[in-house]
């Protein structure tokens, strides 16, 4: 009878054992739950496959829901027209986006050095076709596609997603997010462009951002680290506080140029691929391997001129809107330095994307948020579809840490 109590013991302590540690490891039949205010990162048995497949492992993880819309945000004032007269006007900032909302499931966990990121949101167009470049018939010049569209019909950019996390303390963040960074007390003369741009109003402060292009930054699998600063005057559009970190460099430039056409000098794209439909950026190694063409000559019937051929407008595909042939408006390469610190794949499904990404907790850049187990950290995430800064935010996010 005493072996039978001595051995009923053990074993009751080792079951005891085993749920604990599988509880340590995370169930995979214990439902993590969900929230729409905090995001618990999960302490992760191993790290997830950074392929924009959603490993099993992303089951134990608790999952923050929400929707991110885009606010109603206006500019109030007079604005001079051509006569010199003052109208009375009010500009929607964020038309014709104004109201959308996007839906979106969020996930972290950390292991080792790293934290990583499952965030999922609906959309149901991959959008690439940004500022392509098409011809004008009439005018005979080559234009690209607004940046700021002007109507639904109008829209021509890419997806993007960004993350707000303050380094110190930034005041009104919590619940501003990206409005205490910018978008307030805009005149209609300093906002009449459509953009405002980000910066902090009190010497000292500094956010990190993220900001993932699906163009300027998916095909390198990278996100651009990019911090915002205080930048004096405060309260115009002109003021900037927002650049790349303080190392490295930005993985894109424009693909443009300025040749004379034998009457003005005129902006064309800087280099083609020929004979190529459809594609929406070009990358260094094209440029470095012959594959894209440099643009040397354009003539008034806006034909382009390469080492090797020449681009006949006129013989369609790069119609406004609706040419196959448009060309790229943006040069692709690597971030560098600070500037590539995050890594990420993302892959859209046909109804939404799936991106997974990840950074060191610490970089040991000043330019870097630092990710502490024992330290609560409020943030901000914004969502544009389409958009070049139209976009749907949600404040009031807090992130804790599973020890």
């Amino acid at each position: 009878m005493k072996k039978f109590t001595v051995l009923s013991a053990l074993l009751i302590g080792f079951v005891i054992f085993q749920i604990a540690c599988k509880d340590d490891e995370g169930d995979p039949n214990v439902d993590p739950g969900t929230s729409s205010t905090e995001l618990l990162v999960k302490k992760l048995a191993s790290a997830p496959s950074l392929d924009a497949d959603i490993d099993a492992i992303w089951a134990s993880c608790q999952t923050l829901t929400g929707a991110a819309t885009v606010p109603d945000l206006a500019a109030r004032g007079t604005y001079l027209n051509g006569d010199g007269e003052g109208n009375e006007e009010t500009l929607g900032l964020f038309d014709p986006y104004s109201g959308e909302s996007y839906e979106y499931k969020l996930r972290a966990g950390y292991f080792g050095d790293n934290i990583y990121f499952l965030m999922e949101w609906d959309d149901i167009e991959d959008s690439r076709d940004r500022q392509s470049w098409y011809f004008d018939g009439t005018a005979k010049l080559w234009k690209q596609q607004h940046k700021y569209a002007n109507d639904v019909n109008d829209k021509y950019y890419e997806d993007k997603f960004a993350f707000l996390f303050p380094i110190n303390q930034v005041a009104g963040f919590s619940a501003s997010t990206c409005y205490a960074t910018c978008h307030q007390n805009l005149t209609i003369a300093k906002a009449k462009d459509k953009h405002t741009r980000h910066y902090l109003k009190n010497d000292g402060e500094k956010v990190d951002m993220w900001h993932w292009k699906r163009v300027r930054g998916e095909y390198m699998g990278q996100v651009d680290d990019q911090k915002m600063v205080y930048a004096d005057p405060a309260g115009q559009s002109s003021a900037n506080g927002r650049t790349g970190d303080a190392t490295g460099s930005g993985g894109y430039s424009d693909n443009v140029q300025t040749l004379n056409n034998g009457t003005s000098d005129v902006k064309v794209p800087k280099y083609i691929i020929p004979g190529k439909t459809d594609y929406y950026w070009i990358d260094q190694d094209e440029i470095d391997g012959g594959t894209a063409k440099l643009i040397t000559a354009v003539d008034a019937n806006g034909v382009l001129t390469y080492d090797g051929g020449t681009v006949d407008p006129a013989k369609g595909g790069f119609e406004d809107a609706t040419g196959n042939k448009r060309l790229p408006s943006v040069l692709i390469k690597e971030f560098t330095g600070g500037r590539g610190d995050i890594s990420i794949k993302a892959r859209h499904t046909g109804s939404g994307w799936v991106t997974e990404f990840t950074r060191k907790m610490n970089t040991g850049d000043e330019d870097d948020v630092v990710f502490d187990v024992n330290t609560d950290l409020d943030f901000g995430l914004a969502i544009f579809n389409n958009a070049a800064i139209a976009h749907g935010i949600k404040p009031n996010l807090k992130m804790t840490f599973e020890k």
